[in-house]
């Protein structure tokens, strides 16, 4: 999204500029059809050409706008031009109605298509508004709302309207303004939200499509540096096998059941059995006790708050997160204490996983990344995916990170 401050508009580039002009199109085109029926079924009583005239030019004015609009393309680069022909044309419009409304005014006294021509400086707020700009509607608002007491004050006498009437209609088109500014102004935020909201979700499905192919990247790697490689070398010892050699034998079952029990943990974490079979409070339990075993390392686990039948579509997240918060915590924080804390919170389950570590700073984070680490960057993108939060505290001494995701 593009920051163009001075206009409030997002980005010229955006959908809205098109259906704004669209709209404001339609309005116009309604306006040229108020003008022409008015001066068909009540026209003034002198000088019709002169009024034909002005009308034609307006039509023509329309026209050409119509073209520009349909031709103009939504760049940045265009946007100080694109309001300043907006600007312009609702200026066209004011001076139009206000033009006829004064000139039919002045044919007669018993000529009252003034009085119904100035009606039509109504419908240039909802031509402002349709712009979804707060800034050209705030503009239009006031010369409109001149124009219309002053084709009124020039016209009153001829018309023999009360100034209670005048003044009526002023407050109605004044109220019709402040409302088409209001109302620019609420449609632009939602189409700012809208707009963020679409950025988010296609910088997020850049991150998972990132964060999907450098997984599959480490799957690999770790099959072809670990189970692979034992592989290959029971592969080699065969032929001294066939040559009948005990000792090949032995190495050959050695490096088989060495694959194999790489492959096995290469498949645990992909789809970890006791998070399939009884949910995260007991794989996350089961994780704790496969970190316990290091004798120099102590876990904490508190999942006493967590149902033990809860499942959600949240669970792999979860344990994938903590997973990748504890290795963290062993092979780069190097602590001794590490505390899983699993626990819901007003219809979300929240995650908190810290240790008293050498700590993590944004700039570590940011140098793990450039270095081709994204563990935590790709928790954090399934958490946003999930419509979660991620937070990163530092405790003295360690670091704390907490998830939070709705469940669903």
């Amino acid at each position: 999204m593009v920051d163009v401050g001075r206009t409030e508009l997002d980005n010229p580039g955006a959908p809205h500029v098109l259906h704004g002009s669209l709209l404001q199109g339609g309005l116009r085109a309604l306006l040229v059809a108020f003008l022409v029926v008015t001066l068909l079924l009540e026209p003034p009583q002198h000088d019709r050409w002169v009024y034909v005239g002005v009308s034609a030019a307006y039509v023509a004015a329309v026209g050409c706008w119509s073209a520009w609009a349909l031709r103009v393309r939504t760049s940045d680069s265009r946007l100080r031009n694109v309001n300043h022909v907006t600007l312009l044309m609702l200026g066209v419009d004011i001076g139009v109605i206000a033009v006829l409304s004064v000139l039919t005014g002045f044919t007669s006294e018993e000529d009252w298509t003034s009085d119904v021509l100035r009606n039509g400086l109504f419908l240039i707020p909802l031509i402002a508004a349709a712009q979804l700009s707060p800034y050209i509607s705030t503009v239009v608002a006031a010369p409109t709302v001149l124009a219309f007491v002053a084709v009124s004050w020039i016209t009153q006498s001829a018309n023999q309207e009360p100034w209670a009437s005048i003044l009526l209609s002023v407050s109605i088109l004044m109220g019709l303004a402040a409302g088409s500014v209001a109302l620019s102004r609420i449609q632009l935020t939602k189409v700012q939200v809208i707009a963020e909201l679409a950025r988010q979700r296609t910088q997020l499905l850049h991150e998972l499509l990132a964060v999907e192919k450098r997984e599959r990247q480490e799957v690999a790697e770790r099959v072809h540096d670990g189970a692979l490689q034992y592989v290959l070398v029971a592969r080699q010892d065969m032929e001294d096998v066939r040559a009948g050699d005990a000792d090949s034998m032995d190495r050959v079952e050695s490096a088989l059941i060495e694959a194999s029990r790489l492959l096995r943990d290469v498949a645990r974490e992909l789809h970890p059995e006791v998070l399939a079979r009884l949910g995260v409070k007991a794989a996350l339990v089961h994780l704790a006790a496969g970190v316990n075993e290091r004798p120099d390392l102590d876990v904490v686990i508190d999942v006493d708050d967590w149902p033990d039948d809860e499942r959600c579509d949240a669970d792999y997240v979860l344990f994938g997160a903590a997973r990748e918060m504890v290795t963290n915590a062993v092979k780069h924080a190097h602590a001794k204490t590490i505390w899983i804390t699993l626990r819901r919170s007003v219809g979300a389950a929240v995650l908190t996983v810290a240790d008293d570590g050498v700590g993590i700073s944004q700039a570590a984070i940011t140098k793990s990344q450039d270095d081709g680490h994204i563990g935590l960057s790709s928790i954090r993108t399934k958490v946003l995916a999930c419509g979660g939060e991620f937070d990163i505290g530092s405790d003295q001494p360690g670091s704390r990170i907490t998830i939070h995701i709705p469940l669903h």
